[in-house]
């Protein structure tokens, strides 16, 4: 059946998330993968992959935050938020006041409403903004809410700044760059950009590249199992409820051989005698019944 998990990789810079994706399947001969969250090519850090059926995991892994660490620049605008971007206005002798800078990370925290970059995968009419952007068409993205848990200044010159950032999936740090920056009355851009956490994981589980090929090389186990990629509650149940989840059939409270606290609607992976996952399934009890698979997984 293949490996069937979840892969952590340290992606290096100037690389799309897509290439490094690829590179993966080619080191683990897998016909099926693909990542959690893409990273932009000039940003590093952390890249989840889920692989064969560890794809089918993401929207169970939704609710982790991210964690960022961004070098932004303040002395020009560019059309992509970011230093790959062509500068579209420039700032003379910039120096930031730090303290306004801590005010407006103190004043967007929790949700907000954030407006994209022009270049992002937003679509208008089926077409990808950054499509749109490149075809230089007029495009307008349109605002979402994100939320923002931490952010902290770790260092800062004239027309620079470091900050980490804790927020949730989906959010932009390159228009937190530019809205900092219109905020301080100078320009705002990324200028480096390292992912540390995302979908539960930290960076400094996640191998290199080559690292991910020499471990393979070695026979090392490079994969981690379905089971143990998902951060929910996880309950063992019996043969009998093994071959009924199988068969896609509502989930008994007697196949059940471990108890868990979860609340109506709240997701729980259910996994065999060897923690294999053979489903992750809804809470929705009703006499019997202890809830309904929303995914199903084939351990063998």
């Amino acid at each position: 059946m293949g490996k069937q998990g979840v892969v952590l990789i340290d992606k290096p810079k100037d690389i799309t998330s897509r290439k490094a994706v690829d590179r993966v399947m080619a080191i683990l001969k897998s016909k099926r993968a693909g990542h959690f969250g893409s990273l932009d090519p000039f940003a590093t850090g952390l890249l989840c992959m889920g692989v064969g059926q560890g794809t089918k995991l993401l929207p169970f892994m939704h609710e982790h935050q991210k964690e960022y660490v961004a070098t932004i620049g303040f002395e020009m605008f560019t059309d992509t938020d970011d230093l790959t971007g062509a500068p579209i206005e420039h700032f003379a002798d910039v120096s930031i006041d730090i303290e306004m800078a801590k005010t407006w990370f103190r004043e967007n925290r929790g949700w907000i409403d954030q407006v994209p970059p022009r270049y992002c995968a937003q679509k208008l009419n089926g077409k990808p903004l950054y499509k749109l952007a490149r075809a230089n068409k007029e495009v307008e993205p349109r605002s979402k809410q994100i939320y923002i848990e931490k952010a902290d200044i770790l260092d800062w010159g004239p027309d620079w700044m470091v900050a980490r950032m804790v927020c949730s999936r989906g959010t932009y740090i390159r228009s937190i760059a530019r809205d900092l920056g219109k905020y301080l009355g100078c320009g705002g851009y990324l200028r480096e950009l390292r992912r540390f956490r995302s979908e539960g994981f930290h960076v400094d589980d996640a191998l290199s590249i080559e690292g991910l090929m020499d471990k393979v090389a070695r026979g090392e186990d490079v994969v981690i199992p379905l089971s143990q990629a998902l951060h929910i509650p996880k309950v063992r149940v019996t043969r009998t409820g093994e071959a009924g989840i199988l068969d896609g059939n509502p989930i008994q409270v007697s196949w059940m051989l471990d108890e868990v606290e979860a609340k109506d609607g709240n997701h729980v992976a259910l996994v065999n005698a060897d923690m294999q996952l053979l489903c992750v399934a809804k809470a929705q009890p009703c006499g019997g019944i202890w809830g309904y698979i929303e995914r199903g997984f084939r351990p063998y």
